[in-house]
């Protein structure tokens, strides 16, 4: 770096005594002469431009990874049905077509009380059974509280021995019977019980003062003289089992019946469907429960006996899976049955109890295994 800096200063020096050995040797240097225009400094080529570095292109997100489907595995689940808790209101007729033969020497009130008495027994300790006459007291057309029987469990053995001693009279005050019914049944205390009228009677609904004799249909074809009293009062009578249904009462229709009172079999039927619990359809067959003679009777009561202690369930299963049940009754798939007729069908719009119809609920029992099986294919409508 020094020795640089030494030869740099000597140069100058050098340069200037020369300037100065000129002047005095005579040499002329003219100081106006213009210098010489030095050539123009080339212009430097433009640096070539750097071509532009293409961007690099984007790197494509990395798919995302589908969630691993579970494998379809399905598993039934089974759920036992219980017999729900029930109660049944019994309205007995005590009209005077009750002192009538069935058939031979046996009166139609008598079978009755026979009837009661083989048939109630069986589930005395298991339903609560209380009992209304109608007419209730000796007037005609007659319906007031107190009950014959309270409600109770027990109950069996009173209720057929307070209609055995009461007798007859006049008057079918049906409407009022099933409307009084109802009322009771539904200021009943407690929850997911189930509730039923059994009205069994052998003569059509009357008592309704508003029909005009002149134009009625007579239900006591043995009258000189058609009364108010003895005016058909089906219109009303269907419109109160109606009523009852509604409030998820279901009334059973027991008939007494005469095949010479062909009106009579109509309303009796249509008394039956109205209640929710008719017998199965079948070609010739009444839809309620047809007696004519005392084992007839015997097995009406019977088939309303299994139908109150075994055929009303509680499910427990969740309401969401209710399109995929499955009733299995004794081992056999029962169908769902939106009729009511054969198979099984919801008992509230909760889904929370089903109930059994026809052979569904013949086969059912205490001692027979019920479930609903929720499964993977839908077997049920909605």
């Amino acid at each position: 770096m020094h020795k640089h800096r030494r030869v740099y200063v000597g140069g100058c020096l050098l340069a200037l005594a020369l300037t100065g050995c000129g002047a005095r040797t005579g040499l002329r240097v003219d100081l106006d002469a213009e210098a010489p225009d030095l050539p123009d400094t080339f212009d430097a080529p433009d640096v070539p431009d750097v071509p532009d570095v293409p961007d690099v292109p984007d790197v494509p997100d990395v798919p995302d990874v589908p969630d691993v489907p579970p494998p379809d595995v399905c598993v039934t689940r089974r759920y036992l049905l219980a017999a729900q808790p029930a109660e049944a209101l019994f309205l007995l007729d005590r009209s005077p077509s009750m002192n009538q033969f069935l058939e031979g020497t046996t009166r139609r009130r008598q079978a009755l009380v026979t009837a009661l008495r083989g048939a109630l027994p069986a589930f005395a300790s298991s339903i609560a059974m209380g009992s209304m006459h109608f007419p209730s007291g000796s007037l005609s057309c007659d319906v007031r509280l107190p009950l014959a029987v309270p409600l109770g469990v027990g109950t069996a053995a009173t209720v057929v021995a307070r209609y055995d001693a009461d007798g007859v009279t006049s008057g079918t005050p049906t409407t009022a019977a099933l409307d009084l019914a109802r009322d009771l049944l539904l200021a009943r205390p407690g929850s997911n019980v189930s509730r039923s009228i059994v009205l069994a009677t052998d003569g059509a609904p009357g008592c309704n003062a508003a029909l005009n004799p002149a134009t009625c249909v007579c239900s006591d074809a043995t009258a000189p003289v058609c009364t108010a009293r003895n005016c058909l009062d089906d219109v009303r009578s269907i419109a109160a089992i109606t009523r009852a249904r509604d409030a998820d009462i279901a009334v059973y229709v027991i008939g007494i019946d005469d095949p010479a009172q062909p009106a009579l079999i109509d309303v009796l039927n249509r008394m039956a469907v109205a209640g929710g619990r008719p017998r199965p359809e079948a070609p010739g067959r009444p839809r309620y429960y047809s007696v004519r003679r005392a084992s007839e009777l015997t097995e009406a009561l019977d088939t309303v006996r299994r139908s109150l202690s075994a055929c009303v369930l509680r499910y427990g299963g969740p309401g969401a899976d209710a399109a995929r049940i499955a009733v299995v009754v004794g081992g056999l798939d029962r169908p769902r049955d939106p009729s009511r007729t054969n198979g099984w069908d919801w008992n509230n719009d909760e889904r929370t109890e089903l109930a059994l119809y026809g052979d569904a609920c013949a086969a059912a029992g205490p001692d027979v295994p019920t479930s609903a099986e929720v499964r993977c294919d839908a077997v049920a409508p909605p």
